[in-house]
């Protein structure tokens, strides 16, 4: 591939890169802000005891009620973000699928979400350790298996508590990697009935969820887990169907028609699963597929902004270090300072430079090794299945 192609491939996946730093900011942006109108809301979160005399800024106060006001309909940030990430690994991982072997893609996955996950989940419940200590107990609240449950992305599976809630967007996002190296044996990431069993299987689980009470309470925490991920999962294959109308697979009705019926299964799912937050969840969902449609439109002329790239570049470590490990840091400050300001000044310089180390020293690194042991095994299974007597 030529350099003016590969430039040219870069340019229209810029939105891509674009969206990221958008969904990071917003996530970040309404964490904190929740955080600093009421710190009590995560004091069992962090294992910590309630702040001394806290109390939110005025100015704060009527800049959250005034953003409150002003936003259309029922805006929530976070669930805006999180619709982002996931529409983009919905768009990106058919990519990542058909850049080599099957092996090649379970290795490059691995090496992009785990190294990180991992140290910063040991980083989070290190931090967190420090703040009992502080606070004066010497008893870890979470046991080494809950740990590395979190920082290997198996707690759901395992049944162990969260270390960091963050964890739980990258558990939906692995299951996602699981689905699709599954379907791609039969390249089920571009066939159209595909995408659309999967949601339906989802929504059925989420329907069974709302009987499962008396002599079905056994399945109930199998099928909140399913539930959970399928009112999630369902616009990743929204991205996935994007994806295959960008690459040309699918005609613009084709995609207009798949991407209708996986929002209308999206709403079904959500209402048997958050049947209190429901319409807010779905409202978002819908938003951030409209404007990632937009963006996916503009393609080249979405304007580059270099302060958006690089914050897209550490967004994966600071999404993780951003929540727990800050606010813990937030509270041990408060508590020898009273001053809400030293307190978020400390917080900000701690996570900021947690994830710039985290993001130079894992993930960065773990990306190219990933690519070189991916490249091996397909060398080797080349070597495998070269005819005998060839010439190399």
């Amino acid at each position: 591939m030529s350099g003016d192609v590969q430039r040219q491939q870069n340019d229209k996946m810029w939105f891509l890169q674009f969206l990221r730093a958008v969904a990071c900011l917003l996530i970040v942006y309404v964490h904190w802000l929740t955080f600093i109108l009421n710190p009590g809301s995560v004091n069992e979160f962090v294992y910590q005891t309630k702040l001394p005399a806290y109390e939110a800024s005025a100015g704060v106060i009527t800049y959250a009620t005034a953003v409150g006001k002003i936003l259309p309909f029922d805006f929530r940030e976070v669930y805006f973000g999180l619709a982002l990430f996931f529409l983009i690994s919905g768009f990106i991982i058919p990519v990542s699928l058909e850049k080599g072997s099957k092996v090649n893609y379970v290795v490059r996955r691995i090496a992009r979400i785990l190294p990180t996950a991992f140290v910063c989940t040991i980083i989070t419940s290190l931090v967190m350790l420090a703040g009992i200590y502080v606070e004066g107990s010497s008893v870890a609240p979470f046991s080494v298996v809950a740990v590395l449950a979190n920082a290997l992305l198996v707690r759901d599976m395992l049944g162990q508590p969260f270390i960091d809630t963050a964890i739980w967007t990258l558990e939906i996002e692995v299951h996602f990697y699981i689905i699709c190296f599954v379907i791609s044996f039969f390249s089920g990431q571009k066939k159209a009935w595909v995408i659309l069993s999967l949601p339906a299987l989802f929504f059925l689980a989420s329907l069974a969820l709302t009987y499962s009470t008396g002599p079905y309470e056994i399945y109930r925490r199998y099928l909140n887990v399913i539930a959970i991920n399928g009112s999630f999962l369902g616009v990743m294959f929204v991205g996935m169907a994007l994806y295959n109308f960008s690459t040309g697979n699918w005609s613009v009705l084709k995609t207009a028609i798949m991407v209708f019926v996986l929002l209308v299964l999206n709403n079904l799912t959500l209402q048997n699963y958050a049947s209190s937050t429901f319409t807010i969840i779905y409202a978002n969902h819908v938003s951030a597929v409209l404007v990632f449609i937009r963006l996916m439109l503009l393609g080249d002329r979405v304007p580059y902004f270099k302060l958006m790239d690089k914050l897209a570049e550490i967004s994966y470590p600071l999404y993780l270090l951003h929540g727990g490990c800050g606010y813990t840091i937030f509270y041990m400050v408060y508590k020898s300072t009273h001053n809400t300001s030293v307190s978020l000044f400390a917080s900000f310089v701690a996570v900021s430079s947690l994830t710039y180390i985290v993001h130079w020293t894992i993930e960065r690194p773990s990306t190219p090794v990933g690519k070189r042991v991916a490249g091996f095994f397909d060398r080797q299974a080349a070597l495998r299945h070269k005819p005998d007597g060839a010439i190399a």
